[in-house]
Formats: structure tokens, sequence, C-alpha cells
């Protein structure tokens, strides 16, 4: 599947949410960017729509959006 690339610009926010995206992004260890776009991939998914080859199998996980699931 071929890439594309995504610009996101245009969005206004109060401070106190850009504050808490920041915190989140650095805490899951990603940009606030990469954050945004893979909390909207999540919400796509949750929704019913699927995208292969977009993300790589636990990606969810290894930036702290979802918890990780039983090694089991």
């Amino acid at each position: 599947m071929a890439a594309a690339n995504l610009f996101l610009s245009g969005a206004r926010v109060n401070r106190d949410f850009r504050e808490a995206l920041f915190d989140a992004a650095n805490r899951a260890g990603v940009t606030p960017n990469e954050f945004c776009i893979t909390a909207a991939a999540e919400k796509l998914m949750a929704s019913g729509r699927r995208f292969p080859g977009v993300f790589q199998a636990n990606d969810f996980e290894m930036v702290g959006v979802l918890p990780a699931r039983d090694a089991a």
C-alpha cells in the first residue's frame, strides 16, 4: 500500500486542551501529531472502518492509547 502525506493544520484549541494533548503525547513517547493520528485511527477502528497496512500490530499498545493485552 502506498504511503500518503497527512498535513494537519488550522486547528485552534484552548490552552488547557493543548497542554493536556502535549502532556499525553509526551507520556506516550510520541509527537502530538502522532498522538492525534493514533487517536483518530482508534476512533475509525471502533466505528468499524478498516485500513490495512497503515499501522502495525500492537501500535496502539506501544503508544499507551489502549491497554496492553495479555500475552497468553
